[in-house]
């Protein structure tokens, strides 16, 4: 397998990490040829505007580099076909990866993540910044072992918005539903991050055969799963269930309580060799003690963010002894020699629900009875009706009833046209502006924490639909 090298004006060859939802990544070495870098090249190019706004997040990110584990591009480019890229520091590997390779992390190790990414969070939203994206993907590890949370800030994301999808099990569901992008779906992504350094899987993961739109709703509607290991200590499952609350105020008051939260589970420090990706573990350099976290506070009180005190930076995060070995490939080695074993430096994905297309292709749903799917063979059936819809010309009105409250979505399609989910909450009818002269297909989706259920698809001017 050969491994596809771009040659750019003003770099050397440039090896593709990778490609996300919205961004390509690649790797280079500088023209000096020792150090390597990264960019994540975006679809398109940035107007004056947007970089006035991403140098000024750029410009407050730097100047958190000494009290938080943050990775903040060195510069923005220009490519030769006019797309916007970031230039920035070179990760050995991001979360994911380690978890894929090792496994769930020990808790020591997940403390000092968590520990360390609340900070980072505390003190950007000290500073009036919010990531908007805290995923698993964005944690990264330098060689050294030390973490870092990257592709952090908004500018980015609504100048070249992604696809719902790819973010389904992370996105805090006020995210899913309107975009909403605070400091409050930023203790949500820290939440997931948790869930998945600790359980090796996203807070809502799939499960075989589910569609899309249903795990997207099945989200939306349902509880997180409890945390199952035995050896979690007092407060962390509680801590991680109360950041992935549904309602934004059942959340911790802010990142400092949550860092502070953690710091009162670590315990006295040892020290500890840091994992050295390029070979093993090697004695950590002398560092100081870090300072103790503030008492726990309760979440209810409100008071303006203070940021704790920084953890150890350059400390270990990531150790694992002779006894262990990897479930399946081994850890990746110098990264520009072997840049293929890299996984990609994930893009995170803040988008609307609304208006986005959907995976499900009404036409070809396989057929199912009048009514809805059970959620389990013991539940009493949940059904939803949806009425015939009310061709209006250049708007279509739908109205629908369900047995039960459910969460609902809209699945639109048009001929010649991709499909459309609409997520519209908890309203049982809708207006939808629509083409005076297409035919349409409508089904209305809803889902709770027992299951997913669906209508069967209506049509309007003759249209023919399936399921």
């Amino acid at each position: 397998m050969t491994t596809a090298m771009t040659t750019l004006s003003g770099h050397d060859e440039l090896v593709p990490l990778g490609e996300g939802p919205v961004a390509t990544v690649l790797a280079g070495v500088d023209p000096e040829g020792s150090a390597g870098f990264a960019l994540k090249a975006y679809p398109g190019p940035i107007d004056r505007r947007t970089r006035g706004e991403l140098d000024t997040e750029l410009r407050k990110l730097r100047e958190l580099r000494a009290s938080a584990n943050v990775l903040v591009a060195d510069g923005v480019e220009e490519l030769p076909d006019g797309r916007a890229a970031l230039r920035m520091e070179l990760c050995a590997q991001s979360l994911p990866e380690l978890v894929s390779s090792f496994g769930p992390l020990t808790i020591p190790d997940a403390l000092a993540l968590g520990g360390a990414l609340a900070n980072a969070l505390a003190v950007a939203h000290a500073a009036g910044l919010v990531h908007g994206g805290v995923t698993p993907g964005n944690v990264l590890f330098r060689p050294s072992g030390e973490p870092v949370l990257a592709d952090f800030g908004l500018t980015l994301r609504r100048a070249f918005p992604g696809d719902v999808t790819a973010g389904v099990g992370f996105l805090a569901p006020e995210t899913v539903r309107d975009g909403t992008r605070d400091e409050r779906t930023d203790l949500y992504g820290l939440g997931a991050v948790l869930y998945f350094a600790l359980s090796g899987s996203s807070p809502h993961e799939g499960r075989p055969g589910e569609q899309v739109d249903e795990r997207l709703l099945r989200a939306l509607s349902s509880e997180v799963p409890p945390l199952e290991r035995g050896d979690l200590p007092p407060g962390l499952a509680q801590l991680v269930s109360a950041l992935l609350a549904k309602n934004p105020d059942a959340r911790p008051l802010d990142a400092a309580t949550v860092a502070a939260r953690i710091g009162g589970m670590i315990g006295p420090a040892q020290a500890q060799p840091v994992f050295d990706d390029f070979g093993g573990a090697v004695p950590a350099n002398p560092a100081p003690q870090p300072q103790p976290y503030p008492e726990p506070q309760p979440y209810a009180p409100a008071r303006p963010p203070v940021p704790p005190p920084p953890l150890p930076r350059g400390e270990l995060l990531v150790q694992y002894g002779p006894q262990d070995r990897p479930k399946g490939k081994p850890r990746a080695g110098l990264i520009v020699a072997a840049v293929g074993a890299l996984s990609v430096l994930a893009v995170a994905v803040v988008v609307l629900l609304l208006n986005q297309p959907a995976k499900l292709d009404v036409p070809e749903t396989p057929p199912r009875a009048e009514g809805t799917t059970p959620a389990a063979p013991s539940a009493p059936p949940v059904r939803i009706e949806l009425h015939d819809p009310v061709d209006k010309g250049d708007y279509v009105e739908l109205s629908w009833r369900s047995s039960e409250p459910l969460d609902f979505a809209v699945v639109v399609a048009a001929e010649g046209q991709p499909n459309e989910t609409i997520f519209v909450q908890r309203q049982t009818e809708y207006r939808l502006k629509i083409d005076p002269v297409l035919k349409y297909c409508f089904r209305v989706q809803g889902a709770n924490s027992a299951g997913f259920y669906e209508t069967q698809a209506k049509p309007i001017r003759e249209a023919t639909c399936t399921g």
